[in-house]
């Protein structure tokens, strides 16, 4: 009864990790730090979006994609800052959702360094459109229309950062989403996603900074990875650099900062295990704007 626009669609659900908010690996976690810790609220000092659009496995037919948007900004009392993430997954015949708002309070350690600290919270919503497959027997009533469950979200994050270094560790999705039942949210610490990310500049010259950033993602349930990521910086406009995903993927991407206040990035993942032979690769590109820029703030802010 089913055909292979069906068994393709079981295939990518069952490949990619189900049991989370965001199913998808954003590879540009180091310019979107508060899209996975929303303690990195207010950390560009000014109200900072960020959209980006993510093509998986592109060339398989119904291959996912995503869109994503972050929005960030500082309050009055520089103690306080407060953020907005929304963002829309597709995947063959799946499609998630969800919006969360952000409240992050910081402190500063000493005159250069911040600590902060942040609680979120949202909805998701998850759809399985059945009227998506393609059947040998139109009529086959179990792939009649949409199945439909929406549920509560919650996170909370620890950040320290200044102009050099960052880092922090979050729990950006505490409640999970069950594929196979779809029977709404549950809070199951075992399946919470932890994130771990840091990263450092360093000044080759005067015109060259080494960039080496990484991202650990730890899940009892579905497994652990990390991204290992390296990129140079010239003369604070152009960069470049490679990342090593330890689930068998390598990440290209570069960037160019177009205006002291907007950046534009792109960044190309390959998969180095079995499934690279059935795609084309995976695309990401991002578009950020600071607005309220002045010409005596820090040009530009990498971190």
């Amino acid at each position: 009864m089913r055909t292979k626009g069906l068994i393709l669609s079981v295939f990518i659900l069952l490949t990619i990790s189900m049991s989370g908010q965001k199913a998808m690996t954003l590879s540009q976690y180091m310019h979107n730090r508060f899209a996975i810790n929303t303690a990195f609220a207010g950390s560009r000092e000014v109200l900072s979006v960020f959209g980006s659009f993510r093509k998986q496995w592109a060339g398989l037919p119904q291959s996912p994609q995503a869109q994503y948007f972050t929005g960030h900004t500082p309050l009055k009392n520089p103690n306080m800052a407060l953020g907005i993430q929304v963002f829309n997954e597709k995947f063959a015949i799946k499609n998630n959702m969800g919006a969360t708002l952000a409240y992050t309070y910081r402190v500063k350690v000493n005159p250069y360094t911040w600590m902060a600290f942040s609680l979120s919270g949202g909805f998701s919503s998850y759809q399985i459109n059945w009227n998506e497959v393609t059947l040998e027997d139109a009529g086959d009533p179990a792939f009649g229309g949409n199945e439909t469950s929406n549920g509560p979200q919650a996170g909370f994050g620890w950040s320290i950062y200044n102009e050099r270094f960052f880092g922090g560790i979050s729990l950006p999705e505490l409640f999970s989403h069950d594929f196979e039942t779809l029977e709404g949210t549950e809070l199951d610490l075992q399946k919470t996603d932890i994130m771990v990310t840091g990263g450092y500049l360093f000044d080759l010259s005067s015109s060259i900074i080494f960039q080496p950033s990484f991202l650990v993602k730890a899940n009892q349930e579905t497994g652990s990875w990390a991204d290992l990521s390296g990129s140079v910086i010239y003369n604070k406009m152009i960069w470049g650099g490679i990342t090593y995903r330890t689930r068998e993927e390598v990440v290209f991407h570069t960037g160019w900062q177009i205006l002291p206040q907007l950046r534009m990035a792109y960044s190309y993942d390959y998969s180095l295990g079995d499934i690279g032979n059935f795609n084309q690769g995976s695309h990401e590109i991002s578009l950020q704007y600071d607005f309220g820029y002045k010409i005596n703030t820090p040009s530009p802010k990498f971190f």
